[in-house]
């Protein structure tokens, strides 16, 4: 057991550090991208940016999950022929799925009118190229990723945040300055086609597989029904989201979008450390056998997160407007709200892979498909309700709805088997005290005051024996 902590340890430093260095880069990049392309630009950019995110999710079909199933615990045993093989059919079948999805999100935005606003600066055909394009790329470059993760590759890993994540920018951000929304998007898409050529070279050097045109069907029909579950959730959501992104660009405009990616790129900085931390808590539990250690690890991660980001949320309450002014521009204010309430969206959602991840380790994936799918459908429910009268707010709630219901449904099932429950009664109370500070615009100062001094009282008591658990080399 001590070799492999020390190799998850490392493996943890290695992803932590990739994305530091990252998302700083990014972040960077980005403030050049939002004052290139302002918020209708950056908007219509970030509408692209979600639908590619929305196409490589879906189009994995389960088989990332399956892969970790069959990879790791006693699978890591296997030969590397038969890694190779699982991991071609896995490949194989993505670039099926890939084509197929290409073609159905041609007909939605072209015959069909959809996704995309009808004032639009650039010709729909030509926007509906680069999106297909942009989208297929990032789908054909999403699972070798989870490859480099299972063979244990951290280093390479840690070039997704670190090196490929930053040029994509900065490809963007050159040719937003050059040639607006259109250079953009070209730039980013050039630097995600030679990601991909990259990956390829790299993860064949790991597990050389076949070279057939079409996936060993009982392997990979074996790998579907593995993530059938975690697909089918996740791909709801996907799904979910998408059109009710849409549906505000179409109501409130494009510019209400680009308020939502400001939002989205100041939560970077809150998913930093559950984002780097969870695969790896994920094959630590995969290799434990042990229900007691299981669930120790769970809960102390658990804790330590998510006082990690009520900590940081409280610290930025403090300090929004003033660092949205310096760094996006007096345009990108209405963005402060939207950026609260998806930060506190961050907390929860890294608070649900916690309590989530044991779920997969153990394969137990009917639940996680219970918890996923109530909050999707819910939050399909209210946003289809919502948007056309409330527009972004309408948005915003459906997106709490959906963060808040699985964190609900993980905690009841967890609760029996926390070691120190009043310390996470304490976390769901601050995490209470502080939604009104981030859904209110303008709340009462006094009333705000004494909200957040009792947040401060609970990261207090409960900080000083969580901080002893963060990575240390």
């Amino acid at each position: 057991m001590a070799p492999l902590q020390s190799s998850l340890r490392q493996g943890a430093w290695h992803l932590l550090r990739g994305s530091v260095v990252g998302r700083a880069l990014g972040f960077a990049l980005n403030l050049w991208l939002s004052r290139s392309l302002g918020p209708a630009g950056l908007g219509l950019f970030s509408l692209v940016l979600t639908t590619s995110q929305t196409f490589e999710l879906t189009a994995r079909g389960g088989v990332d999950y399956g892969l970790s199933c069959a990879l790791t615990g006693e699978g890591a045993k296997e030969s590397a022929q038969t890694k190779g093989s699982l991991a071609g059919s896995a490949i194989q079948l993505v670039q099926l799925s890939t084509l197929g999805l290409a073609l159905a999100l041609w007909l939605w935005v072209i015959p069909l009118q959809g996704l995309l606003p009808s004032d639009l600066s650039l010709s729909r055909s030509a926007l509906a190229l680069a999106l297909v394009g942009i989208a297929s790329l990032e789908s054909l470059g999403g699972l070798p990723w989870d490859l480099l993760i299972i063979a244990g590759a951290t280093k390479l890993v840690a070039l997704r945040q670190g090196l490929f994540s930053p040029l994509k920018l900065l490809l963007a951000a050159i040719g937003a300055a050059l040639g607006g929304v259109a250079g953009a998007l070209i730039g980013y898409g050039l630097m995600s086609g030679l990601q991909l050529v990259w990956l390829r070279q790299s993860c064949r050097q790991l597990w050389p597989w076949p070279h057939r045109w079409q996936p060993d069907w009982p392997e990979a029909w074996r790998l579907i029904r593995s993530g059938i579950s975690l697909y089918g959730s996740n791909a709801l959501a996907a799904m979910v989201f998408l059109p009710l992104l849409a549906g505000v660009a179409q109501a409130e405009g494009v510019s209400d979008v680009g308020f939502l990616r400001v939002g989205q790129l100041i939560v970077q900085v809150f998913t930093l450390l559950p984002g780097a931390l969870t695969p790896l808590l994920f094959l630590r539990l995969r290799a434990t056998t042990v229900e007691s250690q299981r669930s120790e690890n769970t809960e102390l991660s658990l804790r330590l997160i998510w006082w990690l980001g009520l900590a940081a949320l409280l610290g930025y309450l403090l300090i929004d407007k003033p660092l949205v002014q310096l760094f996006f521009g007096d345009s990108y204010l209405p963005s402060i709200q939207p950026t609260r309430l998806l930060v506190l969206m961050a907390v929860l959602d890294s608070v649900n892979q916690v309590l989530h991840t044991p779920l997969l380790a153990s394969q137990r994936t009917r639940l996680f498909a219970i918890a996923q799918n109530s909050g999707a459908v819910l939050a399909a429910l209210l946003g289809w309700w919502l948007i056309p009268t409330s527009g972004l707010q309408g948005f915003l709630a459906a997106k709490l709805c959906f963060s808040v219901v699985p964190v609900a449904i993980y905690l009841s099932e967890a609760w029996r088997r926390f070691i120190q429950p009043r310390m996470v009664i304490r976390l769901l109370l601050a995490t209470a005290a502080v939604t009104p500070l981030c859904w209110l615009s303008d709340p009462n100062p006094q009333w705000s005051m004494l909200c957040a001094f009792g947040v401060a009282i609970i990261l207090t008591i409960e900080g000083r024996p969580l901080l002893q658990l963060l990575p240390r080399r």
